[in-house]
């Protein structure tokens, strides 16, 4: 799901809770911080964005995209060869240039909060990961389902009447109504997101029912996991 075709702002969600009198008071803040806090309940793939970035390696280590929720795959830029990285088991990777050297030979990375570490000193790689799309004023970008769009809705406006009712402003019925709504929609939006597609269970088919496993995958980005094998009977 690599383009927005099939996104709308959070905006749109505000605008339809700001219909709602007793949330007239809500802002732009408020509904943004509520809506990632739902988003990263669900844990839906469907809901993020499939971006790559190349980033530059100085001193055993380079930024991390600002945008990554998830890494996909990392791999070392070596002319128009692309060489996979795994995660390193290594606790002292972030610490390389530092009186520390690499001992592995194959190429590894971890992750902080700001850098990717690798096993080399310099170079290019290329970051496949997830992220929240965002619109061009920064507002986070949501599936185009109405399900889900219906669960953050339920979300923030249950969190808004919380509040009220802390202060008195709403009963409890209300408070009460609003939380049996956001149970039902974040139930029905897992469940709508999570499911497969037919091409989808086809491919996974195709995985547990491999006649030899294969051992090289990774370096093949997982490229052909998924293809359908065929058994040969002479």
């Amino acid at each position: 799901m690599g383009n927005t075709a099939d996104l709308v702002s959070i905006k749109m969600v505000a605008d339809r809770l700001m219909q709602n009198p007793l949330l007239k008071d809500l802002n732009y803040e408020f509904i943004v911080d509520h809506a990632m806090q739902v988003l990263r309940i669900i844990e839906a793939p469907s809901l993020y964005v499939t971006r790559r970035e190349r980033i530059n390696i100085e001193n055993y280590r380079g930024l991390k995209p600002i945008d990554m929720m998830t890494v996909e795959a990392i791999s070392k830029v070596e002319g128009q060869t692309q060489i996979s990285l795994v995660a390193s088991e290594d606790i002292q990777q972030e610490f390389y240039g530092q009186g520390i050297k690499p001992s592995r030979r194959d190429l590894t990375y971890s992750l902080n909060s700001k850098y990717v570490s690798v096993n080399f000193e310099k170079g290019d790689v290329d970051i496949i990961y997830k992220a929240i799309a965002t619109d061009e004023d920064c507002y986070p970008m949501v599936l185009n389902n109405e399900t889900l769009l219906r669960c953050v809705q339920s979300y923030i406006k249950y969190s808004w009447f919380q509040i009220l009712y802390d202060m008195d402003m709403i009963s409890e019925r209300k408070k009460n109504s609003a939380e049996i709504d956001y149970s039902f929609n974040v139930a029905q939006a897992e469940i709508n997101l999570k499911m497969p597609s037919i091409d989808e269970m086809e491919a996974l088919v195709n995985v547990v029912t491999q006649f030899l496993p294969s051992s090289t995958e990774h370096s093949r980005r997982f490229e052909f996991l998924g293809a359908q094998e065929k058994l040969r009977i002479h």
